[in-house]
């Protein structure tokens, strides 16, 4: 048993070595707006950075994230919450973030003229960005008809990102946080007290044929195939961040 762990340690320990050697997630800054009085938004600067001598590619979306207790299935950058140096495992206090969800909050009252033609907008505009993808699916030759598969389709390869050898490329995710200090997992809850020391750690669970039903036969056979289209766990260095008053 004990050369089990052993082994098991020392295979661990090379995956993330390797990993390291490959792709590098950095937190440079976290700044932060109070000028709310009942959310504080917070811009996370980090960068990733290609550490070969070739081009790498991963699906990832890299201006979004999403707690690591509810982070299965995505393409989302995932965020750990640190509190005292131990790693607490609930589901916020940021989740995705919908700039339009977030303007409408702007609206006391939804009925009104204003609001309502923001929605119309919104709508609009998702019902064009919709309308484009099914367009550019078929008139780059594709058959399906399952319009639903066809919008998973072309996210997912829109998701698609490559840097060059030794680039690196910076990203800010922009998310808010409600001033709830109270934040569950389940039955499990979890209390930010403001006279704690936080710190946040970000995690790029890349996957590459775990989305073979999102793609064609083709596609998912290119990107099989394709040896500098890379997957593994990726994480980044660990930064305070500001949950007091």
């Amino acid at each position: 048993m004990r050369n089990f762990v052993w082994t098991f340690c020392l295979l661990s320990l090379a995956f993330s070595t390797s990993a390291q050697s490959t792709l590098k997630v950095s937190i440079d800054s976290i700044t932060t707006d109070d000028s709310h009085s009942l959310r504080r938004k917070y811009n996370i600067h980090y960068h990733i950075e290609n550490r070969t001598d070739k081009p790498l590619s991963f699906f990832l979306h890299p201006h979004t994230l999403i707690a690591n207790a509810a982070s299965s299935m995505t393409l989302f950058a995932v965020y750990k919450i640190y509190q005292n140096d131990e790693f607490q495992d609930m589901d916020g206090p940021f989740f995705p973030n919908v700039p339009e969800a977030a303007q409408l909050d702007n609206f006391p009252n939804h009925n009104t003229p204003e609001a309502r033609e923001f929605i119309k907008k919104t709508n609009e505009k998702y019902k064009a960005e919709y309308d484009a993808m099914i367009a550019n699916y078929h008139q780059n030759g594709g058959k399906s008809t399952d319009e639903k598969w066809i919008i998973r389709n072309q996210k997912l390869l829109r998701s698609k990102m490559t840097l060059q050898p030794h680039q690196k490329q910076p990203f800010v995710i922009l998310t808010t946080w409600d001033r709830i200090r109270v934040v569950n997992n389940g039955d499990l809850e979890y209390y930010l007290n403001e006279k704690d020391a936080f710190e946040i750690e970000i995690v790029l669970d890349l996957k590459k044929t775990l989305f073979k039903t999102d793609l064609s036969e083709t596609e998912f056979a290119k990107i099989k195939n394709d040896a500098t289209f890379i997957e593994g766990i990726f994480t980044s260095n660990k930064m305070r961040i500001n949950f007091g008053e």
